[in-house]
């Protein structure tokens, strides 16, 4: 039987999530290779294809919907890795188990989780220039349900911004596709469902063309891995970038 879920165990507290690597191309490959490079924790859906319903016998489910990952064989797959990489990484940030920890929070360290996806080449021609990125972090209309903290997402930003040269740093638009804001969104896991405010997390959403290859995708994970690596190494940040929104 193969693999459906592969597991990466990292030195540094980041956790690197791909819900789609069945079927958002090379994916899979952008977060292995950044992964790879960071020493950091990685899991990646390989072997369940996107679907409405979930059918572990036909390999279908959405790992990127709560409701999905919630299910028997689903969880034990790859929601409960998820949340044990959480817990380690709780140890190695303050020497201690989440349970001694409380859900408290603070504005230094926490844990950096990134949902990696893939978004059409239609988005170029949507913001009528070419796009790098798209950077969800529950934007929504009338609400807003924030995955971070605003500081980091805009060091996150500006990181890209000044690494790529092919492309900006654009932010899913309240309540659009790419805002990671309904409940039912992975990213959202560790705000609605497990609510933990150590951990910090971002919808990062590639356009086709920064993963059309294997070679491409893995020029994004050098891309992706320096920005992170240049982010981990602040507790906080004060400019604001001008937004973007798509």
């Amino acid at each position: 039987m193969r693999e459906r879920v592969s597991q990466r165990i990292g030195k540094i507290p980041v956790i690197l999530v791909c819900p789609h690597g069945a079927n958002d191309n090379n994916t899979a490959i952008v977060t292995e290779e950044a992964a790879e490079s960071l020493d950091c924790y990685a899991l990646i859906n390989r072997g369940f294809d996107r679907a409405k319903i979930v059918d572990v016998d036909a390999d279908l489910a959405d790992c990127n919907r709560v409701s999905h990952v919630q299910q028997d064989v689903v969880y034990d797959e790859f929601l409960k890795p998820l949340i044990s990489f959480r817990d380690q990484c709780m140890t190695k940030l303050f020497g201690m188990a989440p349970s001694y920890m409380g859900r408290i929070g603070s504005n230094g360290k926490k844990i950096l989780v990134l949902y990696i996806h893939g978004a059409g080449n239609i988005v170029h021609k949507i913001a009528n220039e070419p796009v790098g990125i798209i950077v969800g972090h529950g934007l929504g209309v009338k609400k807003d349900s924030p995955t971070c903290e605003q500081w980091r997402k805009n060091l996150f930003v500006d990181l890209f911004r000044n690494y790529c040269n092919d492309g900006d740093a654009f932010e899913g638009k309240g309540g659009g596709s790419y805002a990671g804001r309904g409940a039912d969104n992975l990213s959202q896991y560790f705000r609605k469902h497990d609510r933990d405010n150590w951990v910090d997390a971002m919808q990062l959403e590639f356009p086709w063309s920064r993963r059309k290859t294997k070679d491409v995708a893995k020029l994004t994970a050098t891309l992706l891995s320096t920005v992170v690596n240049d982010m981990i190494q602040h507790d906080e940040y004060k400019p604001v970038p001008p937004p973007k929104f798509i």
